[in-house]
């Protein structure tokens, strides 16, 4: 089966994409302190923030009409979406250059590395068009090639600025620029080369796309603010040096989204053209196919916390000794995020995308609250408590809604 055959591909290449990471994480650990590593983490936080915003998940359009839309379609909407991109980027440009003049620094990160932010987002974004393609096409080698150099990039920048000149944490910040600048470029290239820019505005067009994408907005935020604001309420509850150790029992238990990410990358175009016929038996397939991905979830969220038990006290630095507590919190977490995330494009197929936001803002509100209550009464691991608990919400209201607005035989195939 193809979908099977692709996830094979995107698993191999997010396994290469993510192993680099973890490879750095034993030289981070050795020459950045707790602290130094927590600013890090917050920095890649509020580039994850900024995206939200400025590229309100604008790639869905591309994933939701790709097979609909003829070329001369696709290449016009991507033109609107450029110019709505360039749009929200200068925005929120402008934003934050008026916080640079009021602040030194935000959440512990120098004000004008914030700045530079929404520039990045709107980089990080026409890659991501780029990818989508690229998936849509059923092009998974080049997709990994493109995936695993942009890290690559990074990477050798991060350690070259890092061990030669020890240039603390914003080794990894100019790591994060360079590589988003370059993928930026190539992504625009290869986009042109391959005929799919018709730099046109359409209103009827722009309006379709802003449509999908402005209820994505708060969903987006809700997301970020289930994912990341633990680190926040960690800085300013426990203190900054926590937040570098529970950041990297963190990345430990998201491993978990190399398989589901590397499944759902096959599964997102095979579904979208399976559901353009409805019929039972594509219906029953797809339920099939979900209640394995299902399981296999969560087997792996417990492969990998026991693994991480048994690895952590041999590859990181004796500073970041207990981040291993975080792991099997973390990992349940991604896989419950990874249940509904399956359930996401029938939102999108049924252009009910509206209803993601209401859920994850209430998933998000949830976990706001916890966080606070957690870890002032659990310490720092009260933090991955309100991880679970607030992506748990988020999934039962999805399915819930995709199951009343959109019946498959979930109960009885």
């Amino acid at each position: 089966m193809q979908v099977i055959k692709s996830s094979v591909i995107y698993l191999g290449s997010s396994i290469l994409n993510k192993a680099i990471p973890f490879l750095l994480l034993p030289i981070l650990t050795k020459y950045l302190s707790p602290e130094e590593y927590g600013v890090l983490s917050i920095f890649q936080l509020m580039i994850s923030f900024f995206i939200a915003f400025v590229g309100m998940a604008i790639h869905t359009n591309v994933s939701k009409n790709f097979f609909k839309y003829t070329k001369k379609q696709t290449s016009l909407m991507i033109g609107n979406i450029l110019i709505i991109l360039l749009l929200t980027t200068l925005l929120y440009f402008i934003i934050t250059l008026g916080m640079v003049f009021f602040c030194e620094e935000i959440f512990s990160v120098p004000s004008n590395w914030v700045a530079i932010i929404p520039i990045l987002s709107l980089m990080f974004m026409i890659n991501t068009i780029n990818l989508t393609i690229l998936r849509n096409q059923d092009k998974a080698v080049l997709f990994g090639i493109y995936e695993i150099a942009n890290t690559a990039v990074n990477m050798c920048v991060t350690i070259l600025l890092l061990l030669m000149y020890h240039y603390s944490w914003y080794s990894q910040a100019v790591g994060i620029t360079i590589a988003y600048t370059l993928f930026f470029i190539i992504s625009l290239f290869h986009l042109r080369k391959n005929g799919f820019i018709i730099l046109k505005y359409n209103r009827a067009e722009a309006k379709k796309i802003l449509k999908l994408s402005i209820p994505l907005i708060p969903h987006a935020v809700g997301g970020i603010i289930i994912t990341l604001s633990d680190r926040f309420f960690i800085e300013k509850m426990v203190g900054l040096e926590m937040v570098g150790i529970y950041s990297v029992g963190y990345m430990f238990g998201m491993v978990v989204i190399l398989f589901t990410d590397a499944f759902l990358k096959a599964w997102s175009p095979w579904f979208y053209k399976l559901l353009s016929n409805t019929d039972n038996l594509n219906k029953i397939k797809i339920v099939k196919y979900t209640y394995l991905y299902i399981l296999a979830t969560f087997i792996i969220a417990f492969v990998i916390s026991i693994f991480a038990k048994l690895i952590i006290p041999y590859v990181l630095d004796a500073r970041y000794l207990g981040a291993e507590i975080y792991v099997f919190w973390i990992a349940i977490g991604y896989s419950v995020q990874g249940v509904y995330k399956i359930f996401f494009p029938y939102l999108v197929h049924i252009s009910k995308t509206s209803f993601l936001a209401v859920s994850t803002v209430i998933a998000a509100g949830v976990n706001l609250i916890l966080n606070y209550f957690f870890i002032r009464e659990f310490g720092t691991i009260g933090a991955a408590y309100s991880t679970v608990l607030s992506f748990i919400v988020s999934a039962s209201l999805v399915f819930w809604y995709q199951n009343k607005h959109f019946k498959m035989p979930w109960f009885y195939i």
